[in-house]
């Protein structure tokens, strides 16, 4: 009997352990019945509890998986939902609907190469099935092999002659072929199919927008709106559309019906509050604003939108008040401290700028808009280098990025490559045809490489489109006085100067050329006038008495020179140019002792004044006693420590005698800063650059000051030695030849020579 005892103790234990195993698959299908039931009432949160229970059970449920999938895409969690799907896909290979949302994840993710082999896989075992083609013809597209996209939508219209994204997706690739009138045809056919289906008017309408067909664009809008009466989103494409045509009263007059339509819905109002912007009519914008927040006053969209506002008002206190409100409920809100960078380069805080935006490109390194704001940033330091590189990044990540475009054409011009600049330039006009500040970069390109006939045709392009913007009127003139067709150059400066009297490069240029006539009579009325109008601006004052101090010196009457430079520097302490002229006077007359004893009873009087440490200090750098010009630079800097100037010098100062270069890079960008556009400020940055072994940026620096001043010999010379110190010896022979060609007996001169 005891041979017994084994089989019969062995089936007990069987016996018992049934219920255990039934009890696990009972629990498994009870939650799974369970999420199941909660996924069709719509409680997706609730559903996803109950399929991780499940699976928690059972890792290999495959039903569970999938729903848990769905579950997941209905709440917003892609993440979740990829991989549900990829263990769903795990456990069974060849299970279709695992596969086909994996490789449309995957298409969404641009990684194309990681979704075609999914793609065949589903194919290879249902070659008609039709959400694999579809995707399959995506794939194709992207790879621009259009022949066999265009074979593969036709093959899912066979299939399925009703199946209109197979039309959208051939008639997008024969738009791509050059297929205009085909594309046309495949897409009324949509309308076919569906005739109230918004989606497919919709795309007819972009079509015909893209082919600049503008009437038959506006007919489908309205017939879309007309199939749909009071759908907001149509009536707000219906005002976009309008608005890009310039037709504001048309626009206006849709966004008002999108608000009628939906006066609950937030959008409706952020939209006309923007086109209220967009118009100039800040009063109606700023009351839409506030019409969004009382339906939803804790949107930090909203205040965000308020805050971007503002800023583009230039009003930068109410911009940042708004923007520390989002702030203070939600410290690490991208989108704000994004903001809170544009704020800061607004500012010209450009340090703090970078500070920011390095750690938020950190957090989110495919931010066009962050690689963008860098480079707009270190374009405002003065590194143009690692400006152009943030740029790029920009355009690699956002290609149709107009703004990146014409700052990296700009950087390319102030480093004298006009044939880069042309190409950003065009490239942004392709973007957008009509962009007045493309066009006019191009016409300043087109100046820069002496194709006169060229840039008048989009100088004059200017002023068609837009007669009452001084930009235009003032390019021309440019290009007239390039000509030394002095009458007609003038005639546009002073239609330029009539639309905007406070254009001060415009009116130096005009006073400029007074100056090289001889017509010093014209210039001084012109000087008066001009202190009329702008009077009230001290730092624009300070340029207009600098142009009469020159203009003085040119007639031989160094007393009124001096007091004119007097009165610039009182007006505008910012400006270098009257500092070395009134030091070129004391030298000249041999006054320089005279005057600095005269600066120091001002002193005595009151220390704390920068200016005349700065006096003191230009007349003893004249006199290159430069540690006593040293002393009274660091002197005018206790006392203002943004003094452009005094930091400017200081730097050169340092750089020249090669010791603290550290701190001579930190005094050359403060000047930077301030005066950004100063051919002096470039040559002293790029000088310290030099210095510190950095060729390229300081090749950046000397050509963007020797683009605003060509006949600068100092600057020319610094160029050919950071080329020579390249190796790129050809170059540095042209730029030193230059600089003694402009003047033979410049300092550094002995050095150019060997």
């Amino acid at each position: 009997m005891k041979r017994f005892i084994l089989p019969v103790v062995f089936i007990m234990a069987f016996m018992l352990a049934l219920p255990g195993c039934s009890s696990q698959e009972e629990k498994k299908q009870a939650h799974f019945v369970k999420g199941q039931g909660y996924f069709d009432k719509g409680e997706f949160k609730s559903a996803r509890i109950e399929l991780k229970n499940a699976i928690q059970i059972d890792p290999k449920f495959l039903k569970a998986h999938l729903l848990l999938a769905e579950a997941s895409l209905n709440l917003g969690d892609a993440q979740e939902a990829f991989r549900a799907y990829s263990a769903a896909a795990e456990i069974d290979p060849a299970n279709s609907e695992a596969q086909l949302k994996l490789a449309t994840f995957l298409l969404l993710s641009q990684k194309y190469e990681e979704a075609r082999p999914r793609v065949d896989g589903i194919l290879s075992r249902e070659p008609n099935n039709i959400e694999a083609l579809l995707l399959l013809a995506a794939l194709l597209d992207h790879e621009k092999n259009l022949f066999e996209a265009d074979s593969t939508y036709r093959k899912i219209i066979d299939i399925n002659g009703r199946e209109s994204r197979a039309y959208l997706g051939l008639a997008r690739v024969l738009a791509q072929q050059g297929r205009p009138d085909e594309a046309e045809r495949v897409l009324q056919q949509t309308l076919v199919i569906d005739p109230k289906s918004v989606k497919h008017r919709l795309a007819l309408f972009s079509f015909y927008l893209a082919q600049r067909k503008f009437d038959q664009a506006e007919a489908e809008i309205l017939r879309a709106a007309a199939d749909h009466p009071g759908d907001a989103d149509l009536l707000i494409t219906q005002g976009n559309f309008y608005l890009g045509l310039k037709k504001h009263p048309q626009a206006e007059a849709a966004y008002l019906k999108a608000v009628e339509a939906d006066p609950k819905s937030v959008r409706s109002y952020m939209v006309l509050a923007g086109y209220y912007a967009n118009v100039g009519d800040k009063d109606n914008s700023l009351t839409m604003y506030a019409k969004a927040r009382e339906l939803e006053p804790d949107n930090v969209n909203i205040a965000g939108a308020v805050a971007r506002f503002h800023l583009s008002q230039g009003d930068l206190a109410a911009a940042e008040k708004e923007n520390t409100a989002v702030l203070a409920k939600r410290p690490n809100y991208f989108p704000a401290r994004m903001l809170q960078s544009e704020i800061l380069i607004a500012r010209r805080e450009f340090g703090p700028a970078v500070e920011l935006l390095n750690q938020l490109i950190q957090e989110e390194p495919k931010s066009a808009r962050a690689h963008y704001f860098i480079g707009l940033a270190q374009f405002g330091r003065g590194e143009t280098r690692l400006a152009q590189s943030a740029l790029v990044k920009s355009l690699e990540l956002e290609a149709d990025n107009m703004r990146a475009h014409l700052l990296l054409a700009e950087i390319y011009l102030s480093e004298r490559n006009p044939e880069r600049a042309r190409r950003e330039a065009e490239a942004a006009l392709e973007m957008e045809p009509e962009s007045y500040q493309a066009r006019l970069m191009l016409g300043n390109i087109q100046l820069a490489l002496q194709k006169d006939a060229e840039a008048q045709e989009s100088f004059e392009a200017l002023i068609r489109a837009e007669p009452e913007n001084p930009a235009g009127h003032y390019r021309m003139g440019a290009l007239h006085q390039a000509r030394r067709q002095y009458d007609q150059a003038l005639a546009n400066y002073d239609r330029a100067l009539a639309l905007n009297p406070d254009l001060l490069d415009v009116f130096s240029d005009s006073v400029q050329i007074l100056a090289e006539q001889k017509r010093f009579g014209e210039a001084f009325v012109r000087c008066e006038k001009q202190l009329a109008q702008v009077g009230g601006t001290p730092a624009a004052a300070g340029v207009v008495y600098n142009l009469k101090g020159g203009l003085h010196l040119a007639q031989g009457d160094p007393a009124a020179a001096e007091e004119a430079f007097r009165r610039a520097i009182e007006k505008n302490p910012n400006l270098l140019e009257p500092y070395y002229a009134m030091a070129g006077i004391y030298l000249r007359d041999k006054q320089a002792d005279k005057a600095v004893a005269q600066f120091k009873k001002l002193l005595d009087l009151n220390p704390r004044q920068a200016g005349p440490h700065m006096m003191i200090a230009v007349v003893y750098d004249s006199q290159k006693r430069f540690d006593l010009s040293e002393q009274h630079y660091r002197s005018a800097l206790e006392i203002d420590p943004k003094l452009a100037p005094a930091a400017n010098n200081l730097a050169y100062i340092l750089a020249e005698q090669n010791r603290d270069l550290n701190e001579a890079l930190r005094f050359a960008q403060v000047a930077k800063e301030a005066l950004p556009d100063d051919p002096n400020v470039m040559d002293t940055l790029g000088w310290v650059y030099y210095k510190r072994g950095l060729h390229d940026s300081a090749i950046g620096e000397f050509k963007a000051s020797l683009a605003k001043n060509p006949n600068n010999p100092a600057v020319a010379y610094h160029l050919g030695l950071a080329y020579l110190k390249k190796g790129e010896t050809d170059r540095a022979r042209a730029e030193l030849e230059r600089a003694l060609k402009i003047n033979p007996n410049f300092d550094g001169a002995a050095e150019a020579r060997k």
